[in-house]
């Protein structure tokens, strides 16, 4: 990786640095010592969104190393895991955790932001006793009727 100064700023190398910039990173060294890393606004907010959601993932695991009926106060920005059992959140935990290290990986905050999404739209319909009901409840096998696989035919 190329160090830059700042002079090179005002010079030439100016589209060098912005290019190199945009494909990866870029090192700046001021007059002063320092050295600045100029990254492409969209790999920040993935490593930002990354960075927090890990940060509520180990205070959220601390929690449930000590109870597993946590409150929403304890699990903080995660709130919502409240609304699942064990094993929802167990595999709510997974998904979150997979979704961070793709989003580092691929420096997209999409996938994290649709897991966490999908979960929460989850834990809401699972807050209404009723809806909690019919998802929770074991299917029987009565309720179901067996149906004919479609045949090509006039639908009309």
């Amino acid at each position: 990786m190329t160090m830059f100064q700042v002079s090179d700023l005002a010079g030439a190398r100016r589209r060098e640095f912005l290019d190199e910039a945009k494909q990866d990173s870029a090192s700046l060294r001021d007059t002063d010592g320092s050295v600045l890393v100029m990254l492409a606004a969209r790999r920040v907010a993935a490593l930002r969104e990354a960075a927090s959601v890990a940060t509520l993932l180990f205070a959220v695991e601390a929690v449930l190393a000590r109870t597993d009926k946590p409150t929403p106060v304890e699990l903080g920005g995660l709130a919502w895991l409240a609304e699942f059992d064990t094993d929802d959140r167990a595999e709510a935990l997974s998904e979150i955790r997979n979704a961070v290290a793709l989003t580092v990986a691929s420096e997209d905050p999409a996938p994290l932001r649709e897991v966490l999404h999908a979960w929460a739209a989850t834990a809401s319909v699972m807050r209404d006793p009723a809806r909690r009901a019919i998802h929770t409840a074991p299917a029987d096998e009565l309720e179901f009727s067996e149906v004919e696989a479609p045949r090509p035919g006039n639908d009309g």
